[in-house]
Order: structure tokens, then C-alpha cells, then sequence
């Protein structure tokens, strides 16, 4: 098994050269399906979810990169790049999708609720990767001042494992799960020294059931990987040799050897951020705002750089189940800049009840896009 994804991927790559030597007219390239499904009887008996590759992404571009997709013609011309530089990722998946969503649920103890799960392939994103909406750059990483090329090859199948065991740790937050009381533990705060490094546990022990070892090595020690995942030195010294993964021992069974005090708890405790001394800045006290009346369940002030900085969350509420965190920062919401509460107010309450609210938040340095939908549609 571990050395039939190399023939896999040799015969993929393969095809996809040979498919890209042939002209494709660009009005049959937009009338396509956007969205790619695998087989779902073997799924059903398994109580998998179907898994879809979706292209048409044009609100999701927008969201994040409104000042690059202003042109309907951009957009058209990025989601071809998309539908042309697919079939390799695609047809991975045809063949291993199966046993890696089984092995994720076998490891965790987490069984999948979900139905169908979406993976949103886009030209460009701000990270290598998101769990929910579960997104993944084909091309590169863009920031606003750089492009990083995103992960190829076997480093992409990793990361695509990566998003998916953490999609899969997500579980426990929907309705009817039998392990609803884990999903509030302290090692599954959305962090990158806790939640991602718990999905990383679980992506790795899916992983070497595919990869040979100097392969997930290669992928481990590479200069992007450790880029994107700053929590790495605690996972190699505290995580790696000592949450071995197995069915009769899954994610669930280290979780909850770990109380809320243990000192794994200690350790992971994200870098404090310096808070800026707002009395020394300003002559005014900043006016503590709670979001929409308190029905998404966070509170913000406009700090002295004049972003709204999250500094309440409610556990309780749907911002605290979407990832929303204390000392978040707004950059933009669906898009668009946000200078006030009331501007903020506004547009999720524009849009939260419909297709739902995308987030731009900037994080320990790092943005991250946050995605907020009403708990009776939430996937």
C-alpha cells in the first residue's frame, strides 16, 4: 500500500501532461461541471461522507482577495486555471479518498457526521490550507506583498490529510455526536499549539500508512512546512513519540488522559500577545462593543492601529464555534474593510442568515479567514 501512491500519482501526473497538450476552447473549459464526485455506495456502507471537489468559487475569491477579483473576467480566467490543473489532485483521491477518510475516523475514535464534505480548490489562498470551508491553493499562497507556491505532489496529499483529520476533530461539535463533551477540552482551542497540533497527530498517523518514512521526513523538515505550522518544535518533542495513534488507542483516548490542568495544557498555551497600553495612546477610554447584541457572542474595541480587536468570546456562542478568538483582529468582513461596530454590525447582519459571513482576521501575525453561519446551517 505504501508504495501504490507513487504509481498513482505517477500515472496522474502523466495524464495531466498529456491533457494539458491538447487545446481546450475556453467556452467548454466555463461550461464544465465545477464540482467532481467520488463513487458513494462503498461511502454509504461505510458511513463516510461523499466528498466533492468544488471549483466554482467565485464568492469565496471575492472574500478574500476583493481587490484582486473587482474583474468578472479575472475570476472566469482563475477558475479555468482551476478546472485545467485539477485531475491529478482529483484522481488521488478517486483512489485513495476512501481509505484515508476511514483511517481518520478509525485513529481519532471520531466518527464522521457530516454527509458530504466540499473541498474548495482555488488558485490562490492566504494560508496552505483551511478546515472549514475546507479550502486548498492548487497555485500558490498569496499574501498581499509575495506569492509562495503552494504544496505540490506528496506534500500536498499530506496537507489535503492534514485539513481533513481536522475536519474530522471537528465532528465533535455537530448535533448528535457521542463525544459532545470532548469538543470543549483545552487541546482543541483553535490554535496552532493546540487544535492543529491534534489534527497533526492524526494526519501523521493516517500519513504513514501511505507515505515511506524518509518521504513524510522530507515533507516534515522542508523550510514551507515548518513556515505554516509554527506549533512544530512542541509537536516533535511532546506529541510526536508519544501520541501513537491506533485504533485500540485513538485521538479520543490521549485527549482524555490529559486533564485541564496537565502540564501538556501548560505548554501549549499560545505565545501571550503585549497588549498596547491604550490610556498612554489615547485620551479616551475604548468603548467595549458587543457584536449584533450579543447573538453571535463576542464583544470588540477599536484598538489604536483601528482595527476592532476581539476582546470577549462567549463559549456559548456561534463566534467561539466558528474559531473566532480573543485578540483577533477584523480586517474585513465578506470583503470589505471595517472601521466601526456599526459597520461590523451591519454586514453580518446582512448576510449572516443567508450565505453566510467570511471573516479576514489577523492572528499571531498570520491571517486567518474565519467563516460564521448560523448554527442551523452549519456543515
Amino acid at each position: 500500500m505504501k508504495y501504490l501512491i507513487y504509481v498513482l500519482l505517477l500515472l496522474t501526473v502523466t495524464a495531466s501532461v498529456t491533457s494539458a497538450q491538447s487545446d481546450i476552447p475556453i467556452m467548454e473549459a466555463e461550461t464544465e461541471d465545477s464540482s467532481f464526485m467520488m463513487p458513494a455506495p462503498l461511502l454509504y456502507e461505510l458511513n463516510l461522507p461523499i466528498v466533492s471537489f468544488e471549483t466554482n468559487n467565485a464568492f469565496l475569491m471575492r472574500a478574500f482577495y476583493p481587490e484582486d477579483y473587482e474583474d468578472e473576467n479575472l475570476i472566469r480566467k482563475d477558475i479555468r486555471f482551476v478546472l485545467r490543473n485539477d485531475s491529478d489532485f482529483v484522481a488521488v483521491w478517486d483512489s485513495l479518498g476512501t481509505f484515508i477518510l476511514a483511517t481518520l475516523q478509525d485513529l481519532s475514535g471520531i466518527k464522521w457526521q457530516e454527509n458530504e464534505i466540499d473541498i474548495h480548490l482555488l488558485k490562490y489562498f492566504r494560508s496552505n490550507g483551511m478546515y472549514d470551508p475546507l479550502v486548498v491553493p492548487l497555485e500558490g499562497i498569496k499574501m498581499k506583498n509575495y506569492i509562495e507556491a503552494a504544496p505540490s505532489g506528496m506534500h500536498r496529499l499530506f496537507n489535503l490529510i492534514q485539513l481533513l483529520a481536522g475536519r474530522n476533530i471537528l465532528q465533535l461539535r455537530q448535533p448528535g455526536h457521542g463525544h459532545e463533551f470532548m469538543a470543549d477540552h483545552p487541546l482543541l482551542d483553535q490554535s496552532a499549539y493546540r487544535f492543529d497540533l491534534a489534527a497533526l497527530s492524526l494526519a501523521l498517523s493516517c500519513t504513514e500508512q501511505l507515505m515511506p518514512s524518509d518521504t513524510i521526513n522530507y515533507i516534515l523538515n522542508s523550510e514551507p512546512w515548518k513556515r505554516h505550522n509554527p506549533g512544530w518544535e512542541v509537536f516533535e518533542n511532546h506529541f510526536r513519540y508519544h501520541w501513537v495513534l491506533s485504533v485500540e488507542q485513538p485521538l479520543l483516548y490521549y485527549l482524555s488522559q490529559e486533564g485541564y490542568d496537565s502540564p501538556l495544557i501548560g505548554l501549549t498555551r499560545a505565545p501571550r500577545i503585549k497588549r498596547t497600553d491604550t490610556k498612554k495612546t489615547t485620551t479616551k477610554e475604548p468603548i467595549k462593543l458587543s457584536a449584533t447584541g450579543g447573538r453571535l457572542g463576542f464583544s470588540v474595541i477599536k484598538n489604536s492601529r483601528g482595527f476592532l480587536q476581539v476582546v470577549d468570546v462567549d463559549t456559548l456562542g456561534l463566534a467561539y464555534a466558528c474559531g473566532l478568538m480573543v485578540d483577533d483582529k477584523i480586517k474585513r468582513v465578506n470583503g470589505a474593510v471595517v472601521r466601526d461596530a456599526r459597520s461590523l454590525m451591519g454586514k453580518i447582519l446582512d448576510k449572516i442568515d443567508a450565505e453566510g459571513v467570511y471573516m479576514l482576521v489577523l492572528r499571531e501575525s498570520q491571517e486567518i479567514g474565519i467563516l460564521l453561519l448560523p448554527p442551523e446551517e452549519e456543515y
